[in-house]
């Protein structure tokens, strides 16, 4: 219960000093499991991937620097920068942009979000995650919808 309590308390001093970009859900699309780790060889290849009931919020910090926050599945609330991932944006136009989010050693991801041309708010993750440290290797490619995007808090 201390866990959780402190969890909560250390996404709100973070929430509270940050910015809304935009918050996406429900991303849906393709991973390929690799026959390594825990993976057999018979769950392994390509398969259907999703995240029914998650949600995606991008965040500008009081210090001008960039978070991603999810809730997963277990409905937890999970900082990328405090759990230890890095995040920084790496491009940015009028209608999207695109943030790296690493674990050194194990993930790799690729969060970009953008206006459709018929207005419609959309976002996708490239993602690998292997290494020494992760029991399940996968490379996947996911999109989901968003809310309306912020751009101008990606700008200097």
């Amino acid at each position: 219960m201390k866990k959780i309590f402190f969890c909560l308390i250390a996404f709100y001093s973070t929430v509270t000093f940050a910015q809304t970009i935009t918050n996406c859900r429900n991303p849906a699309g393709y991973a390929y499991y690799n026959h390594s780790g825990v993976t057999s060889k018979k769950e392994s290849g390509f398969q259907d991937d999703k995240i029914t009931g998650g949600i995606t919020s991008f965040v500008r910090l009081q210090d001008g620097k960039f978070d991603i926050n999810i809730v997963d599945i277990r409905k937890q609330i999970i900082s990328f920068t405090q759990d230890g991932g890095r995040v920084a944006l790496l491009r940015s136009g009028k209608n999207d942009a695109t943030f790296l989010h690493f674990y050194p050693g194990m993930v790799i991801e690729l969060y970009s979000i953008w206006i459709e041309s018929d207005g419609k708010t959309k976002f996708s993750i490239i993602q690998s995650k292997g290494g020494d440290n992760m029991p399940i290797h996968k490379s996947s490619v996911l999109v989901g919808d968003c809310d309306s995007i912020n751009f101008d808090l990606l700008k200097n």
